[in-house]
């Protein structure tokens, strides 16, 4: 229990006040006057007696006013041995209390400060744009790229709707942040900002779920593409100048070999036209490289020429078929045409769908095992024909068939003791198919062999001179015909 001595001290000082003046007149006959000095004196004493008793309380107040003012090390001093030293203790205890928990605050506020410095630091650093928007829309962050590639300072675009501060345009058609926030969205575009400022950019995007309580809604990444069109812009050139210095020289070594070796074959000994013959085969296979980077380099530019006609599809494939039984005999590998003479025929570039069909058989060559067997067969179906060239190869995995037509895409496996070819024949073919309105895809398994197969558009008599047109009208369009 806590200490009374503090109703004792009021209490004496009432009795002192009130009763001590009627005892000694009960006691001492006074005279009238004074007894009203001596009720006097007794009262001012009294009130002096309370000032002093209740004078620690003073400092009580005065410790309570600094430390609400900042000075959390004020304690207070007082041994009355009453409650006003309970009192005194009690603050003291709470001051202690309420000093390390404020101390703890504060550190924890410094650290959190420097957190976000620090974390702030990183975002201004990364060269991808960073924005963050809240549940309005309005913009809560933005680092240094994104305000960079928008043209305006944080203070001009800080919490405002991101649909005010920058657009963004796919094509024609204006991409708004009720688009691109409702989920993850990843998608190239073009940037207006501050004055017309246009950047193509990658927008990619993530909502934040169950963020009420930070407002935060949707974070959005945004990565400049115009250094890599322009990076990109110059591989193409360089591999456009190369590919083009090296052709003519290499044509001519090809051309000239090809004349020495069909006019001079039996003049020399076997060993040098051994030597004559893998230098020709050399110097063909740089050739098709040559081509195959010439032929990339108009994909990328959209120039790649098809010219396409009514052809008759089976002579090509018999001819292309027969030009390369030779490649397959020296693997000692079996290589079949499946082909109806009575083939209706097809709308294509005969020089770009034999391309398609040397390249494919020519990878069913390099992939199948001595004593194999490659099958080049076709089905007629209501308005086109379908290629399908199977093997019995060492097959393609599973994972690796989605990437097979990307650029310099080459598969990889344990079944495989080289990594042959550039990875650009297969992306080649299928830009040449698709140009030619028709589809390619692939069925394998691996030590099963595999089935690769495209499909051409038929002649039909009534609408062939109306595909031919439109064939030609698209490629004006694109501005990939030639004359």
């Amino acid at each position: 229990m806590g200490k009374k001595t503090l109703y004792l001290k009021v209490t004496f000082i009432a009795i002192l006040a009130v009763f001590l003046p009627y005892l000694i007149g009960l006691l001492v006959n006074l005279p009238q006057l004074l007894f009203v000095l001596l009720a006097i004196v007794s009262a001012i004493s009294s009130v002096i007696l309370l000032f002093w008793i209740l004078k620690p309380l003073s400092k009580v107040s005065a410790s309570v006013r600094m430390f609400s003012d900042g000075n959390l090390n004020k304690r207070v001093d007082i041994r009355t041995g009453d409650e006003f030293e309970e009192i005194g203790n009690s603050f003291n205890t709470l001051a202690d209390k309420l000093s390390k928990t404020i101390h703890a605050l504060e550190n924890d506020r410094d650290i959190a400060i420097s957190e976000k410095n620090k974390f702030n630091e990183i975002l201004s650093s990364v060269i991808d744009g960073i924005i963050a928007l809240d549940f309005n829309k309005n913009i809560i962050f933005i680092n240094k790229a994104s305000q960079q590639l928008i043209g305006l300072n944080e203070a001009e675009i800080y919490g405002k709707p991101i649909d005010q501060v920058m657009r963004l345009f796919s094509d024609n058609d204006e991409i708004l942040s009720k688009t691109y926030c409702q989920g993850n969205f990843n998608q190239s575009a073009k940037l207006v900002g501050k004055d017309g400022k246009q950047t193509k950019v990658n927008l990619m995007t993530a909502q934040i779920n169950g963020a009420v309580q930070t407002n935060l809604n949707c974070i959005l990444i945004l990565r400049d593409l115009s250094s890599e069109e322009e990076l990109e812009q110059m591989k193409l050139d360089f591999v456009s100048m190369a590919s083009h210095e090296l052709k003519t020289p290499l044509t001519s070594i090809v051309g000239y070999l090809s004349v020495f070796l069909n006019e001079d074959r039996n003049k020399l000994p076997k060993e040098n036209m051994d030597l004559l013959d893998k230098a020709f085969t050399a110097a063909q296979q740089l050739q098709t490289l040559i081509q195959n980077l010439l032929n990339v380099n108009k994909i990328e530019r959209e120039q790649l020429s098809v010219s396409p006609e009514p052809v008759n599809y089976s002579a090509i494939l018999s001819k292309t078929i027969e030009d390369l039984k030779g490649q397959a005999a020296q693997k000692n590998i079996i290589l079949t045409l499946s082909v109806n003479d009575a083939l209706p025929k097809v709308l294509a570039d005969p020089i770009r769908i034999g391309e398609v069909i040397t390249n494919l058989v020519y990878n069913a060559i390099n992939y199948t095992d001595p004593g194999g067997k490659i099958d080049v067969s076709v089905k007629v179906l209501p308005d086109q024909v379908e290629t399908t060239v199977s093997d019995t190869g060492i097959g393609i995995p599973a994972e690796a068939i989605p990437h097979l037509f990307s650029k310099f895409f080459r598969v990889s496996n344990q079944l495989q003791k080289a990594n042959k070819g550039t990875g650009l024949g297969l992306y080649i073919a299928k830009s040449i198919i698709e140009k030619l309105q028709g589809k390619i895809w692939v069925k394998s398994a691996v030590g099963k062999g595999s089935q690769f197969s495209f499909t051409l558009p038929i002649v039909t008599q009534g609408i062939g001179m109306l595909n031919q047109g439109k064939f030609v009208s698209e490629a004006i369009q694109a501005g990939t015909l030639n004359y």
